[in-house]
């Protein structure tokens, strides 16, 4: 079975947590293509943005296995351009796809009832002055996370129920049932493998001890308040008139 995962330092836990024979069929590709790269191909799944699910409905997924979080431990944080009076315009960086476009415009609606303008950089340095939600490990290096605020946070503040980012899910049903074979106890080997995980050489000392202290806020083992976040994740977009029609998941 191909498994293909977003680049981050959650999926890298998660990695180092399979099997050898499992690990071999591992593709990594940028958040934004892994729901069109499952798609082309048989016995194969993939981890996706859970608002992808929007214009891919024939999609099966797991009810089982995804990422969470239910803490201030996430893989986006939105950050505050000290002097920066306009909160109307966000720039996204970083490992962007349809979760943090959509999800930026709702939450800033909903929670500071601003109407944002977004645009999408590829280079850092642009970030430069801008108000700014940054997706993936670029969150951790510098100690950058610390003066952020996380969208865990803020989902759980707008829905009470976990921030589920990534879920597994495949077009085939039977390959599906077969991940969830596979990944079985794949939460209990994170927990205890994050403790001795070194996290990658641009993280300070201080960065990696907050995300191993905060590591049981990672939902892996996905329960059934879990779902229920997924759902209401999906209705959002329909309550703000982004789409028309409320999706019905396919679980598995």
């Amino acid at each position: 079975m191909k498994l293909v995962l977003p680049s981050n330092i959650f999926t890298d836990l998660l990695t180092n947590s399979l099997e050898p024979a499992q690990k071999k069929e591992i593709i990594f590709n940028p958040s934004s293509l892994i729901t069109s790269e499952i798609k082309k191909y048989e016995n194969c799944a993939g981890l996706i943005p859970t608002l992808d699910l929007l214009k891919n409905t024939d999609l099966y997924v797991s009810k089982k296995y995804g990422i969470a979080f239910e803490g201030n431990l996430c893989n986006s944080y939105i950050y505050f351009k000290p002097g920066v009076k306009n909160v109307e315009e966000f720039s996204l960086f970083g490992d962007v796809s349809s979760l943090e476009v959509i999800l930026s415009k709702i939450l800033f609606k909903e929670i500071y009832n601003a109407d944002i303008k977004i645009e999408i950089l590829t280079h850092e340095k642009k970030l430069q002055d801008k108000n700014q939600v940054i997706i993936g490990n670029k969150n951790f290096e510098d100690e950058r996370c610390f003066s952020g605020i996380s969208f865990s946070e803020e989902v759980i503040e707008s829905l009470s129920l976990p921030f589920v980012n990534y879920v597994f899910a495949s077009r085939d049903k039977n390959v599906l049932e077969e991940l969830n074979d596979k990944l079985k106890n794949i939460g209990s080997k994170i927990y205890k493998n994050a403790e001795r995980f070194d996290f990658g050489k641009n993280m300070t000392k201080k960065t990696k001890e907050y995300i191993k202290k905060n590591i049981s806020s990672l939902i892996i083992d996905l329960e059934l308040n879990d779902i229920e976040g997924i759902n209401q994740l999906l209705r959002l977009p329909y309550y703000h008139g982004i789409v028309n029609d409320i999706v019905e998941v396919k679980f598995v």
